[in-house]
This record gives C-alpha cells, structure tokens and sequence, in this order.
C-alpha cells in the first residue's frame, strides 16, 4: 500500500482547491492510504471528507500561544506529539501543495521517499523537496496549478470530482438551523456571504441591504447570510439597513454544515472567499463579486458560477487593506443593479 500525505494547511479555498487532486490520486494510485496535514481553521472541513484515510491537524498557532503565555511544557509536549507521528509514518511520497517555509518544513521533516513541490516555490521551500515540478504559470487558475504536482507524476487528468463534505447529520443541524425562518415557504433559498479576509474585497454594506431587499421583494426568495463568529455583527450591520427579514447564521455553523446549506440554495452571492469556493465545490449556483484579485486565477469554478467585476486598468492589485489609489473603485463602481441583474437571470432559470 503506497502512503501519500498531502501539504495544504490553509486557508479554506485553497484546502477546496486542493481537493480534485484527491479523487485523481485514489482513481490512478488505487489502493493508497491518503494523509493530509492541515491547520485548525480548514480540519473541520476535512474531517469525514472521502478518500482522505488520515487528517493530521497542526494547531501552529495554539502553539505558538502558549509559548507566549509561558505554557512551555504544554506548548512543547502538543507539539512534540505532532512531529512524533509525522516522522514516524514512512510515507512513499510526499506532495506538497503549498509551497511555503512552514509547510517545506513539514515535508522535509516527514522523511518521505519522495518529497516534491514546485520549482521556484516560495520563501526557500524547494530546497527540502528531493524533486521539483515544473512550475505553474502564474495566470492559471489555483485548481490547474496544483494539478501541476499530478503531472509530475505522470498524471495527466484534469478532471475535478469532489466528494461529499456533509452526513445526515449536518443535514439535520441545517434543517433546524431553517425551521423557523419562514419554513412552510417553498420560495427559493438565497446565501449570501457578505464577508472576506481582505477588508479590500468587500462590497458596500448599504448597497448589499438594498439589493437583498431587491430579490427577497421582486422573487419571494428567503435570504441567509453566512459568516464567521466575528463578522455577526458586520452582518447585524446590512440587517438594520434592509427592510426585509432575512436570517443572520453568522457564526453558528460549522464548515460541512455551511456546504450543506449552500446544496440546498437556489443561489449563493459572496465576496472571493473561502466559501465561494466551498459553494461552487458543492454545485450550488454562484454569482461572485471581485475587485482587488484576479478572477482567472482564484476566482469560482464550474458551470453555474459567474462573475460580477469592473474592469479597471488598476484591477487586479492584490492589496488587502486598503486600495493604492485611495478610491477603491473596482467595488465602489459595482452598483446594485450590477449585482442583481446577474442574480435575477439564474433566478429566472429556475422556473
């Protein structure tokens, strides 16, 4: 039995990324036991996950806070424990994904019998790889890019498969999370996550109100917003503008539970995040708001996503916190009407 671990400790997109090279892996290497290393923040979305045998969760960052709070002996046991089983397990191979210091270090220290990342990775990375793929061109979208590491391996199929991410009981968690939002409606299901990492990806919270009140109001459908713990309030924020109920789920779910609400969605609206790709991943229905990034590389994927964008000579500049020029027009130009002509249309297609 050939033993794979795969490197891809963050962020959530990037984890759903990664994902296809899974279902190629097990389709062309039958028989091999999978293992992937990850960071707390994208574990929950793995767990249960087909095709992935093993998760290894670094907790770096649990860690590194208990050094700082001079929890030595702790920090060191947990993350002694950690290292002990990496190095212990005698992988075949060793496929890193990230192309980082952190996670070049954790394939080095694995001993695998081959270890291969890209050529040109990132931060030194490349020097603990035994071989080095060729690597990607820049423009091509992340899904392509890590099939790069597949092809080192002679593997030339691109297609991208995932496998479920929820069970009965997510379903029945996200049923109740429903119940009482209007539940004898049978209009349709709208998700929208307002929210991104970056605060450069984010549109304008008042445009986002009205334009919600829009669809609730022209198609009957039921609005949820999505988002993590901290952004409730954010949310709370376009709720106290919107004239319409909609329901804040801000915080109260977990990852498989969100990609089961999003199956059940007659569409997802979000920034470039995490759960767009978690949304398109799951086949829901997308429109995909972008300014500071390049849609071509990390934008939605598949068949029933669609991108609402300005084209501007300075887009994409990839800045996180705040725009170069201080206008931020790739979102400030993005009117409502933008947005909701391109919902309204999948709208429209249901019926």
């Amino acid at each position: 039995m050939m033993k794979i671990l795969i490197i891809r400790l963050s962020a959530i997109g990037d984890v759903v990324h990664t994902l296809p090279a899974v279902h190629l892996l097990k389709k062309y290497l039958p028989g091999c036991h999978i293992t992937w290393v990850v960071e707390q923040a994208a574990a929950d979305l793995l767990r249960g996950y087909d095709d992935i045998d093993e998760l290894l969760v670094s907790q770096r960052k649990k860690w590194l806070g208990l050094l700082r709070t001079g929890a030595v002996v702790a920090a060191f046991a947990q993350a002694g424990a950690f290292f002990r089983r990496l190095r212990n397990a005698e992988y075949d191979l060793v496929l890193d994904f990230q192309g980082l210091f952190k996670s070049a270090v954790l394939a080095g220290l694995s001993r695998g019998k081959r270890t291969i990342g890209f050529a040109g990775a990132r931060e030194l990375a490349a020097l603990f790889y035994t071989e080095r793929a060729a690597a990607p061109a820049f423009d091509d979208h992340a899904i392509k890019r890590h099939m790069g590491l597949l092809r080192h391996l002679g593997i030339a199929d691109s297609q991208t498969v995932f496998s479920s991410f929820w069970g009965k009981d997510e379903e029945a968690s996200t049923a109740g999370f429903l119940s009482n939002f209007d539940a004898a409606s049978r209009s349709p299901l709208i998700c929208v996550h307002p929210c991104a990492a970056w605060p450069t990806k984010c549109w304008d919270d008042e445009k986002m109100a009205v334009m919600c009140d829009k669809l609730q109001k022209d198609s009957g459908a039921r609005i949820v917003f999505t988002g993590a713990a901290a952004e409730q309030d954010y949310i709370a924020g376009i709720l106290s503008r919107m004239a319409t109920p909609a329901l804040n789920l801000a915080g109260r779910t977990n990852l498989r539970e969100l990609a089961c609400l999003f199956a059940q969605s007659a569409l997802v609206i979000a920034m470039d995040s995490g759960p767009l790709h978690l949304a398109c991943a799951v086949g829901a229905p997308v429109v995909a708001l972008f300014g500071p990034t390049a849609p071509w590389r990390t934008g939605p994927f598949g068949p029933r996503a669609r991108v609402v964008r300005k084209e501007l000579a300075c887009s994409p500049c990839y800045k996180k916190k705040a725009c170069p020029l201080g206008h931020h027009r790739c979102m400030h130009d993005m009117t409502v009407e933008d947005v909701y002509g391109v919902c309204a249309e999948y709208l429209r297609g249901r019926t």
